[in-house]
């Protein structure tokens, strides 16, 4: 399972398709430093990534990472046609099969963003799968093929379009409650805590909410995400606390409450463990300040 990171979106670099004949095999190749995203739609390709073998039948996709070997562990025995696709990921990505996810607030705190800037956010899709719906897989990939032959103005833009369409449909065959139940639990219990972050939320509340036991939903957060239920949901919190500080003339109180807290100086405890100041510090931090070169300016005015 592949964890990319966003935004930017992945970008598509180079697509195409391929028939074999039999005898046929894909080429060998290493730390290409680019995805390769194979949708096979007749016959069977048979590929190695390092130390790993992968069948993939009609109707099967695999993506292949930048940094393995890949290589073809069998010729093709009978006709096979798949389409190929070349991207990267500037933001970085992660193989959740040997490290857990990293969630949205994490990876904020990773890339230094104020409470203005773009939130991340991951993108989860499978290393190899079975195609629920490999007719409209196959139109789409169709699609971005032919997308090259528009005229260029429109027709680039056009095919990334598509080609996040492409990975919208991969990720919606993902089966997280079959294949990591701990991180569907944590997904959940993120969602319900992302909606209702402004109200009193308790354990029980959010046990009834998912039909899970809040020691279980505990222990499937601190998992997936490396914090409790009450620690997220603070974080969420103190981040909307964030932008009422910078936005608003609101008082600390008023803030405090609309955020989600039920006591002012719990929330200014929990706003300078997270963000290292007080409330007040932050909000003097982006607040009526003036530019250096407008004082310079203005004190120039005053000199004439």
């Amino acid at each position: 399972m592949l964890q990319l990171f966003a935004p930017p979106l992945p970008t598509l670099l180079a697509a195409g398709k391929n028939i074999f004949d039999i005898g046929q095999a894909h080429l060998n190749r290493n730390n290409i430093g680019v995805f390769d995203l194979l949708v096979v739609t007749k016959g069977q390709l048979f590929m190695g990534e390092d130390y790993r073998k992968y069948k993939v039948f009609s109707g099967n996709a695999l993506i292949l990472y930048p940094d393995r070997y890949h290589y073809s562990t069998s010729n093709c025995e009978q006709l096979t046609e798949f389409f190929w696709f070349h991207f990267i990921a500037a933001k970085g990505w992660k193989d959740l099969t040997i490290s857990k996810p990293i969630h949205h607030e994490e990876r904020a705190g990773i890339d230094g963003g104020n409470c203005l800037s773009e939130s991340p956010f991951g993108i989860t899709l499978p290393k190899y799968c079975k195609l629920s719906n490999p007719e409209a897989v196959e139109l789409l990939c169709s699609k971005i093929i032919s997308s090259e032959n528009e005229s260029l103005y429109s027709g680039e833009w056009q095919r990334q379009i598509l080609f996040q369409q492409l990975l919208q449909e991969l990720s919606n065959h993902m089966h997280l409650a079959n294949s990591m139940p701990a991180f569907a639990v944590a997904e959940k219990a993120a969602v319900y805590l992302r909606k209702n972050y402004a109200q009193k939320v308790t354990y029980e509340d959010l046990g009834r909410a998912l039909r899970f036991h809040p020691n279980h939903i505990a222990r499937c957060m601190i998992q997936s995400f490396g914090c409790t239920p009450i620690e997220y949901v603070n974080k969420i919190r103190i981040d909307q606390a964030k932008i009422l500080l910078v936005s608003t003339d609101w008082s600390i109180d008023r803030i405090s409450e609309s955020s989600g807290f039920t006591q002012s100086a719990y929330f200014s405890r929990i706003f300078k463990k997270l963000e290292h100041l007080s409330p007040h510090q932050f909000r003097k931090q982006y607040v009526g300040k003036v530019p250096n070169h407008k004082l310079e300016i203005k004190n120039n005015e005053d000199t004439l």
